[in-house]
């Protein structure tokens, strides 16, 4: 089985990348309920009560592509599609009205009661959405130009190009390579 990558240090950014690539996707983690757990699980966001999993999988996915389609304007400095934004604050919405906030260090985070199911899951991914809308930084939003996975560049000198420089920044350079060394 193909490991899970997780390169948007978000956890919304890593559920919008849960397809390999865009337009069309070889690997789909939420395809199905055992690859969806396995995702769930590699970002720590074990699902423990799995009942209704594959009825909540065509949801899951409509969040995903809302997620990409917000973000990915987003980050070519276009406006996301209000109809996507307006998706996102309805899963928020349901999300926030059954949480609670606990204290956390020195600021509260939005907490729900067990067991974790897979609605769960889906209002964290909202609220990891909303949370960086709402306090960005929205500057260091990127696409990888090669999978079109999103990422939030966290390196020092802001100039992170890739997803990954071990899959698609590795691929890149050599296809440049290539292409100027071969005539």
């Amino acid at each position: 089985m193909t490991a899970v990558e997780l390169v948007g240090n978000a956890l919304c950014l890593d559920f919008a990348n849960t397809v390999n690539a865009r337009p069309v996707a070889e690997r789909d983690w939420l395809a199905t309920p055992e690859e969806a757990l396995t995702w769930a699980g590699a970002v720590g966001l074990a699902v423990e009560d799995p009942a209704g999993l594959a009825e909540a999988l065509p949801e899951a996915r409509e969040l995903r592509e809302a997620v990409f389609r917000v973000f990915w304007a987003l980050a070519h400095g276009g406006q996301p599609p209000r109809e996507d934004l307006a998706a996102l604050m309805a899963a928020y919405a349901e999300g926030s009205g059954h949480a609670r906030l606990d204290e956390d260090g020195d600021t509260y985070r939005l907490r729900w009661e067990a067991p974790r199911t897979v609605r769960v899951l889906l209002w964290e991914v909202a609220e990891s959405a909303v949370e960086l809308l709402t306090h960005g930084p929205l500057d260091r939003l990127g696409a990888c130009p090669s999978c079109v996975w999103l990422f939030l560049d966290t390196s020092r000198n802001r100039r992170r190009r890739w997803c990954s420089m071990t899959t698609c920044g590795s691929r890149d350079k050599s296809r440049r390579y290539y292409a100027t060394h071969s005539t």
